[in-house]
């Protein structure tokens, strides 16, 4: 089992971080430049989410890439360096289920017809929900840089939390503010969301009401799509690490193994959020396309003057 690990670290990784810096500079841009999207409380969480994938690649993903690759490795050398990175580990990568359950709630709230959960789901309250979250995140893995220390041994040395029992509740925290509340989170308001999209089905209303139901409805279809593969990709290491955290006394190697194996497939969930908006959503691939030739046009248009010049 090590040696398939070996291997599939070795090419996924370097694919994820290539792909994923596309796919969240691209949604960076598009999220931006293009007013449709630009407007609306949910796009700001996508972009909190983009924001912080772009985070989890370069800080985490990219690192652990340099130490597989050529054997360097600063948290096993500098003790800053292995608190900090620890430190951040666990924080961004439990940030990005958090922006997707704030963005399925946005959308359960523009879904409804009580008006006080649907002023909500406004660019104003976002700017305040994505921050207290983050804070929350921080305060919550606080302990994690305080027992985090490198540990040496005759044949290396490498950054470990060595209190048995801190690393325990770490265990635990992880499971449940990663594996299992955010997951959990997502199905009930996208439940709910789909039963409230189902009763208004059926309501008449005028022209601009309908373009904005029009664009809210793809961009709940964009949220759909994108919790379900975010699920996917999370479920079999979430398994896996219950397991693991279950027979805390009695580990397996195989049960160690398919759990580093599983955290890979979890990479892909920070890495593929463009591909599925583009691919399920006609409504984001007109965007892109539209974006798309905004810029040529400009492009034409500045080589034009140029030549006139």
């Amino acid at each position: 089992m090590d040696s398939v690990y070996l291997q599939m670290n070795r090419y996924m990784l370097s694919t994820t971080i290539i792909l994923g810096t596309i796919s969240a500079l691209a949604n960076q841009i598009l999220f931006y430049f293009r007013k449709p999207l630009r407007t609306t409380s949910c796009a700001l969480y996508f972009r909190a989410l983009s924001a912080n994938d772009l985070i989890v690649i370069w800080l985490i993903m990219f690192p652990e890439w340099i130490s597989f690759q050529f054997q360097i490795n600063p948290s096993d050398q500098y003790v800053w360096f292995c608190k900090l990175y620890t430190y951040s580990t666990y924080v961004f990568y439990t940030l990005s289920p958090y922006f997707i359950v704030l963005a399925c709630f946005d959308r359960l709230c523009t879904s409804s017809t009580n008006v006080r959960l649907r002023k909500i789901a406004t660019i104003r309250i976002a700017y305040i929900l994505i921050p207290t979250v983050i804070i929350l995140i921080f305060l919550v893995y606080g302990y994690v840089p305080i027992w985090s220390r490198i540990v040496s041994t005759p044949s290396n040395s490498f950054c470990a939390i060595t209190n048995p029992s801190y690393n325990k509740i770490l265990g635990f925290s992880l499971l449940l503010l990663f594996c299992l509340i955010p997951p959990t989170l997502m199905i009930i308001f996208c439940t709910i969301t789909f039963i409230l999209l189902r009763q208004q089905r059926h309501r008449i209303m005028p022209v601009n009401q309908a373009r904005l139901r029009h664009r809210d409805n793809q961009l709940i279809k964009m949220l759909f799509l994108y919790v379900t593969s975010n699920i996917v990709c999370i479920l079999p290491f979430s398994v896996t690490y219950f397991i693991q955290i279950y027979r805390y006394q009695n580990q397996s190697p195989l049960t160690n193994s398919m759990v580093q194996i599983f955290a890979l497939f979890t990479n892909i969930a920070y890495a593929t959020s463009f591909y599925v908006y583009t691919l399920g959503t006609p409504f984001y691939r007109d965007e892109l396309v539209s974006l798309l030739k905004c810029i040529w046009q400009r492009f034409h248009r500045n080589n034009n003057t140029n030549n006139n010049m």
